[in-house]
């Protein structure tokens, strides 16, 4: 059976590599598989600390109220933890703009060199 591609809805334990696409240019990349975001600012985004780093992947919670799935339609707040602490203190979040498009990528692709 061929890996799906797109998707509407993805949750967190689908696991695999995902591009959530939103009205920005900027695309926030997931790699469920080690629970990592990696922020890939686009022409006109506001810069963020850490964006184009590799981020240990706390929470995902969407504007429903639930947690761990991302919709295409829906707006989702990604908490993370650049540290590595565990810290409330040092955790960082960031509300990227309405999805409109959640696509299997290939890791190799998007890491070009980058870990």
């Amino acid at each position: 059976m061929a890996a799906e591609l797109e998707k509407t809805e993805l949750s967190i334990d689908d696991g695999g590599f995902w591009a959530v696409r939103s009205t920005s240019s900027t695309v926030c990349y997931l790699d469920l598989d080690r629970l990592l975001l990696l922020r890939d600012r686009g022409p006109g985004s506001q810069a963020f600390p850490f964006d184009g780093d590799w981020v240990p992947l706390v929470r995902i919670a969407s504007q429903r109220g639930d947690f761990g799935v991302v919709r295409v339609g829906d707006r989702h707040e990604y908490l993370t933890d650049p540290g590595g602490i565990g810290s409330d203190d040092d955790y960082r979040w960031w509300i990227p703009r309405t999805g409109v498009a959640i696509e299997r990528v290939d890791a190799e692709e998007v890491l070009g060199g980058r870990s």
